[in-house]
């Protein structure tokens, strides 16, 4: 607890990127010694802002300069520390705070036709028994993505974990890895969404396994409304 009339240190936005910088390059145990230009081009501003940056981080107490040999280099201070040490906090428990799970919505289109013949190939489909824990119907449901948060939430997927699935070779060429996200389809059908390494759908489009024939299953048809809901906890280190 703070007592009253303590304050956090602040910071300017812009100088924050100077001392992350300055952290990566050591400056948190011993002083370095580094060049307005070698700064310059590390944070992507000029020799002049680099030049201001550092003396305004001194002036505000963020950075000590101490005298080392062949000249002066830069350390960070406690305060500097205590900066960086707040964003890091606050990053980590905003990234560390991630949903359970995602809602899709979307309709079912008929695809290329692949999709048969790549879940059926021993190589895929070894992995899929062993690490999703069901052997999947030959083929893929295709659903297209309603609206744009649909969208940024299957993008979204790009940065959880998820069960890979690892690509292999049959001797003939080599067939790309994915990753897989436990789901379920209006509910009722139990599966899995891909997310494919290489594939010729882009974001707007999800790729649905299960152990069933989908659309045998509930009657859909090309145009029908789904919903999936994709469980972004359970992945590799889960097994």
């Amino acid at each position: 607890m703070q007592e009253a009339g303590d304050k956090q240190p602040k910071i300017k936005p812009a100088l924050i990127p100077t001392l992350i910088e300055l952290l990566l390059m050591g400056a948190k145990d011993e002083p370095i010694k580094i060049s307005t230009y070698e700064l310059a081009k590390r944070i992507g501003r000029s020799q002049q802002a680099a030049s201001n940056h550092l003396l305004e981080l001194e002036r505000e107490g963020y950075i000590e300069r101490l005298r080392v040999k062949g000249g002066y280099g830069v350390k960070l201070s406690e305060q500097g520390l205590q900066i960086l040490t707040d964003i890091y906090q606050r990053l980590r428990q905003a990234l560390e705070a991630m949903p359970e799970s995602i809602t899709l919505r979307g309709r079912v289109f008929t695809g290329i036709g692949e999709g048969a013949y790549y879940v059926s190939l021993k190589g895929y489909r070894k992995q899929f028994i062993a690490k999703l824990g069901f052997d999947p119907y030959p083929g893929t449901l295709n659903i297209k993505l309603s609206t744009p948060l649909d969208r940024r939430l299957r993008r979204e997927l790009e940065h959880y974990r998820g069960i890979r699935i690892h690509e292999f070779e049959d001797g003939q060429r080599t067939y790309g890895g994915a990753r897989c996200f436990k789901a379920t389809l209006n509910n009722v059908i139990e599966g899995a969404v891909l997310a494919i390494d290489r594939t010729h759908y882009d974001d707007s489009v999800v790729e649905f396994i299960a152990p069933v024939n989908v659309r045998e299953r509930l009657g859909l048809k090309d145009g029908a409304e789904v919903t999936i809901n994709v469980r972004l906890t359970e992945d590799d280190s889960n097994r």
